[in-house]
């Protein structure tokens, strides 16, 4: 059973325990958990308040709640899974009216914008949205905020936190979860002479987030040489098509693939079966139920648990303390990322995959 943190912002260790205290050297922030894992919250971002945020309040039940992601996919189940989850946990529909519309793709900016717009005319409670462009967005926020219609984000990099009038920022350091990859294939890789395949994203903040973190793992390395690095717009069907051109400018030098999202890691994966190549490393980011699946086989290497479910549950709690119980939040919480494999992936609970009766 999904067992969420025990208070907003809490360390979540998944069951594992801790080692301790950060580790020295080159880890950095970053700590290991009893099980040799790679894990992280990374650093403690302090924002201000501007004043321009809606107050709290104690609203009429049920409050009607707006949630809008980029786009759907398998990383925003998860995290409605946990949002549903909380709602239960508080008493179910007769205390948060949840309503859930998202774009049809990652770049519809302009439908998300009516998405939102549609919700402050209808003087919704609360909105919560995560956007692949923050400064588009900006009127919407000012526009809730004006109204007295607190906006809280979810997924969104703590380096977007820029606009003055959202109320929270819930999810998780992505920069940090990059880092820890970028860690992991330091360890992993760095006394062999190894060709490393990056598939990015879609241009923006997420995509830089992951890669600068990423890149600052690896630090000097020398003998992990990134070979290609190509953006394959966070699909699995990109994901292959990139990687089977990859795969023909590099057919017999390629070691190791990194997809900045399960999704392109799992269509790298499609393309080197499809090829009939051996001996390459998969690594993903998000452990979706497909790359736990894929790693349970042994077809995908590694990825990083981004914590999905308990973004959605601590969304949830957040809007409903400062909605319902009229208290303050803080301005950003993160959950806890960590480094899963082969080795230790039996250990995770699947029920953080799913909303849980």
């Amino acid at each position: 059973m999904f067992k969420p943190a025990l208070a907003l912002g809490a360390t979540m260790a998944l069951g594992l325990g801790f080692a301790g205290a950060a580790m020295a050297g080159d880890l950095g922030a970053a700590y290991k958990l009893d099980t040799g894992q790679l894990a992280s919250k990374g650093p403690s971002p302090e924002l201000a308040r501007t004043g321009q945020e809606p107050a709290p309040k104690q609203a009429e039940l049920p409050i009607k709640v707006g949630f809008t992601p980029t786009a759907m996919n398998t990383h925003y189940d998860i995290v409605i899974a946990g949002a549903k989850q909380a709602i239960k946990d508080l008493g179910g529909e007769s205390v948060i009216d949840l309503h859930i519309q998202a774009p049809t793709s990652q770049s519809g900016i302009g439908q998300q914008m009516n998405i939102v717009e549609t919700w402050v005319q209808r003087n919704y409670d609360v909105i919560t949205m995560a956007t692949a462009n923050d400064q588009a967005m900006m009127p919407m926020y000012e526009r809730a905020a004006k109204k007295g219609i607190p906006v809280f984000m979810f997924n969104m990099p703590t380096a977007m936190s820029t606009n003055p009038f959202f109320v929270s920022n819930v999810g998780y350091d992505q920069h940090e979860a990059g880092r820890l990859i970028g860690l992991y294939v330091k360890e992993t890789y760095g006394d062999t002479p190894t060709n490393l395949v990056i598939l990015e994203g879609l241009p923006g903040v997420h995509n830089t987030q992951r890669l600068t973190g990423f890149k600052e793992g690896l630090g000097d390395t020398p003998n992990v040489k990134i070979i290609a690095s190509q953006p394959a717009g966070w699909v699995r069907s990109e994901g292959q098509s990139v990687m089977e051109n990859i795969l023909t400018a590099h057919p017999d030098d390629i070691d190791v693939v990194w997809g900045m999202y399960d999704e392109m890691a799992l269509g790298a994966l499609a393309a080197i079966k499809g090829r009939g190549a051996e001996g390459i490393d998969i690594i993903g980011y998000d452990n979706t139920p497909d790359a736990y699946d894929a790693i349970k086989r042994g077809d995908m290497h590694v990825t990083v648990d981004t914590a999905a479910k308990e973004m959605g549950y601590n969304l949830i709690m957040a809007v409903h303390d400062y909605a319902v119980k009229g208290q303050m939040v803080d301005k950003v919480i993160n959950s806890e990322v960590v480094v899963w494999d082969g080795g230790n992936i039996d250990a995770f609970d699947t029920d953080n995959y799913v909303f849980v009766e």
